[in-house]
């Protein structure tokens, strides 16, 4: 067996889903947004083709219904917040929203960013406000 150091690298993928648990959790909290809000409430262009009445906790619980998308993403896109939300806004679901579960394995963490950015007071996207609330106040970059 390989000893576990500081230096070993390993992929972390789904890991981070709680990080945006948390997030969502912590904008909550201060009343920025509800689970049961619809995300057109705050978010009115997400609302085409048969998403208008997904809530925020359907896509903190995977039954948006948006599990794939079928648009092609590039690289560029991905790292692009603008870009994703227009794909984002132009997706088509991949069963009805709110009847059935299905893993958000990648489309979980660009549903985050946009909830974030659309009702953080300081429309930060989901890393940046993770940065400020919680690792810079906790120091966690020096620990």
């Amino acid at each position: 067996m390989i000893p576990w150091t500081p230096e070993t690298r390993t992929v972390i993928f789904s890991a981070t889903k709680a990080v945006g648990a948390l997030i969502i959790a912590m904008c909550v909290d201060r009343g920025y947004v509800k689970y049961e809000d619809l995300i057109i409430s705050f978010w009115p262009e997400f609302g085409q083709n048969g998403k208008e009445n997904i809530t925020v906790d359907w896509i903190m619980t995977h039954k948006a219904g948006l599990a794939a998308l079928e648009e092609k993403i590039t690289i560029e896109d991905a790292q692009n917040h603008e870009r994703m939300a227009k794909i984002l806004e132009r997706a088509t679901t991949n069963w009805i929203p709110g009847t059935r579960s299905g893993y958000h394995a990648i489309t979980y963490g660009w549903l985050v960013d946009q909830i974030v950015r659309h009702v953080d007071p300081k429309r930060r996207g989901a890393a940046q406000f993770f940065k400020e609330e919680v690792s810079d106040k906790h120091e966690a970059a020096k620990k």
